[in-house]
């Protein structure tokens, strides 16, 4: 009996591991986005096979970029081939963030510098916190638009010598400079300029952030460049800066003296592991109100979506270690920047973040320590070393 359920529960991991979800924007309505969820990854399959090989298909779900109200189902009968006939159910998305625009911006105090953005913000009226996002090493910007989903997010990056093969964009110092620039260009634009795309859409609240090396990132420009932001959110902080290129930024965390949220994935057991990289940070950061969550199930790279025409790192990190969807990951990510926003208004929106963390935790769906809230002898721990697929060893 006992084989028997041991049999049962890794047929059903095989088939979970077998299947997937996949979306088009634009499909089958202009303006919307169709998902169909639970198809088998298989040539042999016509439900897989013509939708990614011939019609422009992504494996992921609508959410990933910015449709997540949900509007109808519609079964679409699809002809790829002459003599091929088969249905398609899907769920159809409205859109809930902005098209993703590319910004160039001349930072007169370096002659030879044109900052790079994508950007994108929350549809509707209002204006929004700016939430200004640094990439992990081998990713490209737009892999991080769900923050969209709840600020006007810059996704800063540079034009890789590469191309579209790769996403080669190493320049720590000078990314570190762009955000500093870019936190008090942009509001600037936001008051002033009625010809910028930013004009009238953005509050007075500024965040800095990124992802693994990004979150190097974030701490040299916010320590080192003295960034004048209100808070930094990082996940999966790497602050040696990914691939051994300096400056380090560990030496600069005491000079963080903003509010901080760095999330960290208890199943991200590589080189940006709790104990490596995320708690080294938390300890380290001169914040005086910091928090360190640690997100069940999460992973390193699922922090991603990855857009990447080539090459990418996380595009190729393979199967590494999860317990949750790359969905909920980014869910739950854009859910604590959201409120911990919230909580830079006013001790009321602090006190607001703080009962969500304990809720999130009650729940179990995740852990976590406060700096304003501290519970003696409390030590957080991820799922590593993990089991059932590999775990990424690559620094990004």
């Amino acid at each position: 009996m006992a084989r028997f359920v041991v049999l049962l529960s890794a047929i059903a991991a095989r088939v979970m591991a077998d299947t997937a979800t996949i979306y088009k924007v634009d499909y089958p309505e202009t303006g919307f986005c169709g998902q169909e969820s639970n198809v088998t990854k298989s040539g042999l399959n016509p439900h897989w096979f013509f939708p990614m090989t011939f019609g422009g298909f992504k494996e992921g779900n609508c959410s990933d970029v910015g449709f997540t109200r949900y509007k109808s189902t519609e079964v679409k009968e699809m002809h790829p081939v002459p003599g091929v006939y088969h249905n398609l159910t899907f769920d159809i998305y409205y859109p809930t963030q902005t098209k993703t625009i590319e910004v160039e911006l001349k930072d007169p105090s370096r002659e030879k510098r044109t900052v790079m953005i994508k950007f994108c913000m929350p549809s509707g009226p209002g204006k929004w916190p700016l939430y200004l996002f640094n990439h992990g090493a081998g990713c490209d910007a737009e892999d991080y638009q769900y923050f969209c989903q709840v600020a006007a997010t810059a996704m800063i990056y540079q034009k890789s010598p590469a191309g579209p093969i790769f996403p080669a964009d190493f320049d720590i110092p000078g990314d570190a400079l762009d955000a500093a620039f870019l936190a008090l260009k942009l509001p600037e634009l936001s008051k002033g300029d009625p010809t910028s795309p930013f004009f009238g859409k953005l509050d007075d609240t500024v965040v800095l952030g990124g992802h693994s090396m990004g979150g190097g990132v974030t701490v040299l420009s916010a320590g080192m460049d003295k960034a004048p932001v209100n808070g930094i959110a990082m996940f999966a902080p790497g602050l040696y800066t990914s691939l051994g290129l300096k400056p380090d930024a560990t030496s600069y965390l005491a000079n963080v003296t903003m509010p901080a949220l760095i999330v960290s994935g208890s199943m991200d057991c590589g080189p940006n592991a709790l104990d490596k990289q995320a708690q080294p940070a938390f300890d380290g950061l001169g914040s005086k109100t910091k928090v360190l969550v640690v997100l069940k199930g999460a992973n390193h790279c699922q922090w991603t979506q990855s857009f990447e025409k080539g090459f990418g790192v996380c595009k190729a990190s393979g199967n590494e270690c999860h317990s949750i969807t790359r969905a909920f990951q980014h869910q739950s990510g854009a859910s604590l920047v959201n409120a911990f926003i919230g909580g830079l208004e006013s001790d009321e929106g602090w006190n607001g973040f703080e009962q969500l963390l304990a809720l999130g935790e009650a729940m179990g769906t995740w852990t976590y320590i406060s700096s304003r809230a501290p519970v003696p002898g409390k030590i957080l721990h991820n799922d590593c070393p993990c089991s059932g697929a590999s775990t990424s060893s690559l620094l990004v």
